[in-house]
């Protein structure tokens, strides 16, 4: 009795295990199957999608956090006179640039001594400039100064400013000054003419920028060089005139307004066999070199501007027939 009574027992208890085990529902494991396919599926979709239908937008995305452009500026033309004396020439300066979303990311306003010598240097009021800094917070890019000399340039990389950097440019120069102001002209900030030949012959003179693409770093190292356009320098410029007797002209012209108290004066001296210009000067003038001294009434070149009597003109001209 005893014996039977444990057989009935674990038989009891195998019962119970197999009612307890959980059941294998088909729709269910379909259900779940057909999902993994199904995201499967879409992640196979999304990869085909972009490697193989919209492949640029990726290859964008990464080239506008590795791949930079460095500009490669072309020097502008010669202007000399005839016997070769240089009148205009462009001597290598620097353009002082800031990047203030750098300088906000790296706490870089913090080092207001080096941001006080900065102005001082520049010659800018210091408030002025942390205010320039504050107002375009979001901007990458800001001129702080123009053209400055390659001695300020050197002072401003050893001040070691985060966001500050240097920019590679050139700036015109008149050996002649004052002298042949009217003549050769003027060019503006970015080096194109704006007055006398250097306006008139500005495409000539003007060469081509070239560019060099380079691929970085995280840490800002060169990595690749992609491409190169050699730039293709500004072609010199050789006028009639003699810078000997536009010297003499000038100072002949400048005592002679003083001396008669004129409010202007103006004299060209012409070659008669070839008709070339070997002088062109009028009083007063300006330096070239000296953007705050360039004023609209000494900076207008009269002999061609002004209006001449034609009694006066051919008087003259009979006279050197004579």
């Amino acid at each position: 009795m005893k014996g039977k009574k444990v057989v009935k027992s674990s038989n009891k208890k195998q019962s119970q295990q197999a009612a307890t085990q959980p059941e294998l529902i088909a729709w269910r494991f379909r259900l779940i199957m057909g999902g993994v396919l199904l995201i499967f599926a879409a992640l196979v979709a999304r990869i085909g999608y972009i490697q193989v239908i919209e492949p640029d937008n990726l290859i964008k995305q990464g080239d506008l956090r590795s791949v930079r452009v460095k500009a490669l500026p072309s020097a502008r033309g010669i202007i000399s006179d005839r016997n070769g004396e240089p009148l205009a020439v462009s001597v290598p300066v620097q353009a002082v640039w800031a990047d203030p979303a750098t300088i906000f990311k790296d706490d870089g306003l913090k080092q207001l001594d080096r941001w006080h010598a900065l102005a001082d240097v520049l010659g800018l009021d210091r408030d002025d400039l942390i205010a320039k800094i504050n107002k375009n917070k979001t901007r990458r890019f800001i001129y702080l100064q123009r053209q400055v000399s390659p001695a300020m340039a050197k002072y401003i990389k050893e001040l070691k400013l985060s966001g500050v950097g240097l920019k590679a440019e050139s700036r015109r120069y008149y050996p002649a000054g004052e002298v042949s102001a009217h003549l050769v002209g003027v060019t503006g900030i970015d080096g194109h003419g704006l007055e006398g030949v250097e306006r008139s012959y500005d495409k000539w003179l003007t060469g081509e920028a070239g560019k060099r693409i380079i691929r970085k770093d995280r840490y800002g190292r060169v990595v690749e060089n992609i491409s190169l356009e050699d730039r293709e320098e500004g072609k010199p410029l050789e006028l009639t005139v003699d810078q000997r007797l536009q010297a003499i002209a000038y100072r002949a012209v400048k005592q002679a307004v003083a001396d008669y108290r004129a409010t202007s004066g103006s004299a060209v001296i012409i070659d008669v066999k070839t008709g070339g210009v070997l002088a062109m000067v009028n009083a007063p003038s300006y330096n070239p070199n000296n953007r705050s001294s360039r004023q609209s009434f000494t900076m207008r070149n009269r002999v061609i501007t002004d209006a001449w009597s034609q009694a006066l003109l051919l008087s003259r001209l009979w006279y050197l027939r004579l």
